[in-house]
């Protein structure tokens, strides 16, 4: 069974090799981040999440891990999956991992999209051209990038003594990203 955990920063294109990996290994594609704008629609919580998501702030560990548990109970050992914005603190890692440890689940596989600031700023600015997304104005965009140096990035260390992280060059094209993501995977499998 495998499920794998893509992270970078904002503007890596996580999402983009999220949907990409979804359908080549036939993965059900876990998106905080839609999460979190369907509880928005649907009311549920929404003025909350709503602040932290306008102010380029984390969502807090308490209600990002209820929405996700909510979902993952509907889906894991069920099929595949690949998260995609999740975790993105060590508490919510180490709490990913004991629920896959409860359902007797291999750990995820964990994808590192490397990029340099200047790169994620410039991609997540073109992005927000064709963008209805509240959170992609240049003020909240350095703040999410600063957000993710300080918060989501050392988790990969926690992934590194693991021997679960995989890293890749963001740089390139999206082709030539997913390329290199597939030649790592199988050198796992």
């Amino acid at each position: 069974m495998l499920n794998l955990i893509i992270f970078g920063s904002p503007g890596a294109g996580k999402g983009t090799q999220a949907k990409k990996l979804a359908q080549q290994f036939n993965l059900k594609h876990v998106s905080s981040g839609e999460i979190l704008r369907r509880a928005i629609k649907s009311n549920r919580l929404d003025k909350k999440i709503s602040t932290y998501l306008d102010a380029g702030k984390l969502v807090p560990d308490t209600l990002i891990i209820t929405l996700m548990t909510k979902r993952l109970e509907k889906l894991l050992g069920k099929v595949n999956l690949i998260f995609d914005g999740y975790p993105r603190t060590l508490k919510q890692a180490k709490m990913l991992d004991e629920i896959f440890q409860e359902k007797n689940i291999k750990p995820a596989l964990v994808i590192s999209l490397d990029l340099e600031n200047n790169i994620a700023l410039q991609r997540i600015l073109d992005r927000s051209k064709n963008s209805n997304r509240s959170d992609d104005i240049l003020k909240v965009i350095k703040k999410r990038l600063k957000i993710y140096e300080k918060t989501t990035a050392p988790i990969l260390k926690y992934y590194e003594q693991n021997k679960r992280l995989i890293k890749i060059d963001g740089r390139a094209n999206i082709d030539k990203v997913n390329e290199e993501i597939l030649i790592k995977i199988k050198k796992r499998l």
